[in-house]
């Protein structure tokens, strides 16, 4: 199947590339700081668990929040900001208001 300028998601793709790069660095990032942790294995567990539905819960959001306006080609820069605004989503969510 050829790709075609008719598909929705082409419009997306730039999005849903630095998206699917970031959520998978951060999620390797949220592994580090859960395994650091000085708790037992469940504490350790449960706050990897709440990284990654933070993390989640952020590529949702800063998804919806740029999709339409990602143009350009992912780039390192690009990337490092995606995967930092995963972090810091509910920052946008405030200054949206």
């Amino acid at each position: 199947m050829a790709w075609n300028d008719n598909d929705p998601l082409m419009k997306y793709r730039h999005a849903l590339v630095a998206t699917l790069l970031a959520v998978v660095a951060s999620v390797l990032i949220a592994a580090l700081i859960g395994g650091a942790l000085p708790f037992e294995y469940a504490g350790r567990a449960w706050t990897y668990a709440g990284l990654v539905c933070w993390i989640l819960a952020g590529a949702f959001v800063v998804f919806r929040l740029t999709a339409e306006g990602e143009k350009q080609p992912l780039s390192v820069a690009r990337f490092v900001r995606w995967v930092v605004s995963l972090w810091i989503w509910p920052v946008f969510l405030l200054r949206k208001r």
